[in-house]
């Protein structure tokens, strides 16, 4: 109730007894529309939790940068490096197709690296960057340890990093540049991956409390920032994690106070990429996606397919011109979650064409491959990719 409508009220009143009457009346009123205004945006924030999709806290983000260039405060990306690995000479970075990454990985290759010293041609080995495959595995095990829905990642920078091994090459001489000696493919030097996981340690402010079973201890841990995802490593002690209105709560066997390390996947923030545009596993939940996950079942349907690959931002640049059930395509699943189901399963050739074509279109590919086979795992599912073709319709 607006304060100057009652003010008015007032003054118009005559009697003593009146302006009483009414005072008290309008304050009842006020607590009346305070009351509804409070319910009001408890139902509000009540149905946005329904409707929010709670594996949006947990999509990953992957992009490029120079080392030099991440900034020291930084609540959405952080770097995956974490140094270079034992004896290699340099790490680089290839921005080509991911079949013409293979090849450089399968078999020697001229370089001209230019040091201190001058150019130096060597013939090298390039062998993929373990190390960051090795954290995306880790954090996979950390999902599936906290109960949290694992999607396949859309993380394809991380395989066009590269560390270069050459036992000729005098490891005290500094590396200033490489490139190969054909020159058709650029080469990076001092970028690292970024993702958007940072790992933190966070400690129980308040004292632990007997849990349910009377055996262990519930620690809760305040979180930096709510709207993020939280994974805790699942050490011995730990029996169980889960949210609550005041943070995550660890079921533990310790008894005192202590401190946890946890992985924070920082949900999407504005922030300027600086080299090559930003990557996501992420769905556009929209309505209709949000009835098909909770149907019983799945239809199979080229409708629900493409609804399928059209809800993932991965395939921006690409239209599903096709489906071909029999048919075999070049291009096949990256994760290889799906190996269990048995052979001679029936085939299904997905036929993409490229509107606006990258060097991720490979990945691209070959995610919503992956995803549209997660759905359908009766089926063989590859990919197919053409270009500047006709929809068929």
């Amino acid at each position: 109730m607006d304060a100057s409508l009652i003010y008015e009220r007032l003054k118009a009143l005559s009697g003593g007894l009146e302006r009483s009457m009414y005072r008290d009346i309008s304050k009842a009123f006020e607590e009346v529309v305070r009351y509804n205004e409070n319910a009001l945006d408890e139902l509000k924030q009540s149905l946005h939790k329904e409707l929010r999709d709670v594996s949006e806290r947990f999509y990953l983000y992957g992009a490029v940068a120079a080392a030099g260039d991440v900034p020291i405060v930084n609540d959405f990306l952080f770097s995956m490096d974490d140094g270079q690995a034992e004896g290699s000479i340099a790490t680089i970075f290839c921005p080509c197709s991911r079949s013409r990454m293979k090849e450089i990985f399968g078999s020697s290759q001229e370089l001209i690296v230019e040091t201190d010293e001058g150019e130096v041609q060597i013939t090298a080995q390039i062998r993929p960057c373990r190390r960051y495959q090795k954290k995306i595995d880790e954090l996979q095990n950390l999902f599936y340890e906290n109960g949290i829905y694992w999607r396949t990642p859309y993380l394809p920078y991380v395989d066009r990093f590269g560390d270069v091994f050459c036992g000729d090459f005098n490891p005290d001489m500094a590396v200033r540049s490489v490139r190969f000696k054909s020159g058709d493919i650029p080469v990076g030097l001092g970028l690292i991956p970024l993702w958007n996981v940072e790992p933190i340690s966070l400690k129980c402010t308040v004292f632990p409390i007997p849990a349910m079973d009377e055996r262990n201890f519930r620690h809760t841990l305040r979180l930096p920032f709510w709207q993020d995802g939280y994974v805790v490593r699942m050490e011995q002690a730990v029996k169980n994690v889960f949210m609550s209105e005041d943070g995550l709560e660890v079921i533990s066997e310790e008894k005192l106070q202590k401190n946890f390390d946890l992985y924070r996947i920082a949900v999407h923030r504005d922030i300027k990429v600086p080299h090559y545009p930003l990557t996501s596993n992420i769905r556009r939940m929209r309505h209709i996606d949000r009835q098909a996950d909770n149907a019983v079942s799945r239809i199979r349907t080229k409708a629900e397919i493409g609804r399928i690959v059209t809800s993932y931002e991965a395939a921006d640049g690409l239209e599903l011109a096709g489906i071909e059930e029999g048919g075999q395509g070049s291009v096949s699943g990256q994760g290889s979650r799906y190996q269990f189901v048995p052979k001679g399963r029936e085939k299904l050739l997905l036929k993409f064409r490229v509107k606006k074509d990258s060097f991720l279109t490979e990945d691209q590919v070959s995610f919503l491959v992956e995803e549209v086979q997660s759905y359908y795992p009766q089926f063989l599912v590859t990919g197919e990719i053409s270009f500047g073709e006709e929809s068929e319709p």
